[in-house]
């Protein structure tokens, strides 16, 4: 056999095993971060389990250009998972909610703040996450959707997802910030508000896996996740469960 077609043979060969191995990257809404390395460092069984973490909307974009390399996802946005299901990338019988959120002001200030309306008081900028790339953004437009709009035009700014509203808040005595209540507990940051639960969508965690393109190892871990000890993690970080 000439050497031309022992190459031919081999890339034949490495390109079939390739696409034959499955997938077993766990793709992560950002906002989970704490919650999830919580969860693996008590969990040495799942501690080889890869996952990565972005905002839900740039999860979505990145899965519909190419599933290839993604077991199984984890977002924070209902919309955004609906698009996965749509596309029938999922499979219905192995996705579920996780878990629930609210949304709150962050910042350092002492000023009471007893509605939506006294935000226009403080006199600081209000950093949201990047509606684009985050639901938390969605969300927090919908929050502040009763104030003013000039207000909002001038006193808004958009940070990336919600580790960098965080970041931000942090570092700037000017800044407050709208975050998931989990993100404020677990980073110990004085809550200033609470917004009503119906002041925006649902803030729902649904978990999904992948069609054709799960490994057993997600699998497991993805049943692991309903387990009571995770239960109890949720709640420990403030997250609502059933």
């Amino acid at each position: 056999m000439s050497i031309i077609r022992l190459i031919i043979l081999f890339s034949f060969v490495f390109f079939f095993f390739s696409c034959s191995q499955r997938s077993e990257i766990f793709m992560v809404a950002a906002s989970m971060n704490n919650l999830m390395n919580d969860i693996q460092s008590e969990s040495p069984q799942f501690k080889d389990i890869p996952i990565s973490y972005g905002g839900s909307i740039s999860i979505v974009r990145r899965i519909e250009n190419n599933k290839r390399g993604v077991g199984a996802v984890l977002l924070s946005s209902e919309e955004s998972f609906d698009i996965l299901d749509k596309l029938g990338y999922l499979d219905n019988e192995l996705s579920y909610t996780f878990a629930s959120n609210s949304l709150v002001l962050i910042g350092k200030t002492n000023m009471k703040i007893q509605a939506t309306k006294d935000i226009e008081s403080i006199e600081k900028k209000i950093v949201i996450a990047d509606p684009k790339i985050a639901p938390a953004g969605i969300y927090s437009l919908q929050s502040l959707g009763s104030l003013n709009q000039e207000f909002l035009d001038e006193n808004v700014i958009f940070a990336g997802d919600v580790s960098s509203v965080v970041g931000s808040v942090k570092n700037n005595i000017n800044f407050v910030g709208i975050v998931y209540k989990t993100d404020a507990i677990s980073h110990n940051l004085k809550v200033l508000f609470e917004f009503p639960t119906n002041s925006h969508d649902k803030i729902l965690y649904k978990l999904g896996v992948l069609n054709n393109n799960s490994e057993d190892g997600i699998l497991k871990y993805v049943e692991f996740l309903k387990s009571s000890f995770v239960k109890q993690k949720l709640v420990d970080h403030g997250y609502l469960v059933e």
